[in-house]
């Protein structure tokens, strides 16, 4: 059993993990987001600000 706790802990951290995005900024700072889908950063600021801002309503998978 006391052998297996290392595998159980290993395996749980990966989970958890899964479902996290990590950004890094411009200034090098670097910040972990759950939940958030990663943007695609081939873009410019310019082609992202140009696509405005998408509200979405609470529990529905956005298409």
């Amino acid at each position: 059993m006391l052998r297996s706790m290392p595998l159980i802990a290993g395996g749980l951290t990966l989970a958890l993990l899964a479902g996290c995005t990590t950004y890094t900024w411009e200034d090098g700072r670097r910040e972990t987001v759950w939940g958030v889908p990663a943007e695609d950063e081939t873009r410019t600021r310019e082609e992202r600000q140009a696509d405005g801002v998408e509200y979405r309503k609470p529990g529905e998978v956005p298409e």
